[in-house]
């Protein structure tokens, strides 16, 4: 009896998987590097026998152009690392000072307070402000204040009526309401307000 496709290959798949043995453990991956046990045991000495077993100078007595190389290698301790990059940033203040030329130095969240002298009509809760519309409420409110107070007028006859071709103008002082007849004249159209657009290429 032949033996099918599927029955031939379920009989090599469980022959190769017997002929595959796990490959040992590499003894590399078993244990900590080298510099790592190193480190283990300069962490457990005292600060004086690491600095004299590396040669490096004591991090209190470091000064201006003291080189510190030494402290940067990965079997030196890091608080023996810490205190000697804080004694150099103390021996020359110029080190621990920003430039100004680093991008995040500012807080450009809030653009307002971030560059100087920017202005904005935009307030919170009350988005983009119109500044026209503070003026129109105020010629709106010398406009009832006139009409609420108006002043006699005191005139022997009565007033005629204009024609329909004659127009009637005030003038802009509160005091004098007497009519200034003159021919009509036709009211300019109000000019479009600019609006710039932004423009990609």
């Amino acid at each position: 009896m032949t033996e099918s496709r599927l029955q031939r290959w379920s009989r090599r798949k469980t022959e190769a998987g017997r002929k595959t043995e796990p490959a040992p453990p590499s003894t590399a991956e078993s244990g900590p590097s080298p510099e790592a046990q190193e480190l283990a045991r300069n962490e457990a000495l005292p600060e004086q026998e690491v600095l004299e077993k590396y040669g490096l100078p004591d991090p209190d007595t470091i000064g201006l152009g003291t080189d510190i190389a030494g402290f940067m290698g990965k079997e030196i301790p890091d608080y023996l690392r810490r205190k000697a990059l804080r004694a150099l940033w103390k021996s020359n203040p110029v080190l621990a000072v920003l430039d100004g030329l680093n991008d995040y130095d500012e807080d450009f969240t809030d653009a307002g307070t971030a560059v100087s002298g920017a202005k904005t009509l935009y307030k919170v809760g009350q988005g983009l402000i119109d500044k026209t519309k503070k003026l129109d409420e105020q010629l709106e409110n010398r406009i009832k204040a006139q009409a609420e107070d108006p002043e006699p007028i005191e005139s022997e006859g009565a007033m005629e009526e204009p024609e329909p071709g004659v127009a009637v103008e005030l003038p802009p002082g509160p005091g004098s309401l007497e009519p200034v007849v003159g021919e009509a004249e036709p009211e300019p159209e109000p000019e479009p307000r600019y609006r710039p657009r932004m423009r990609f290429e």
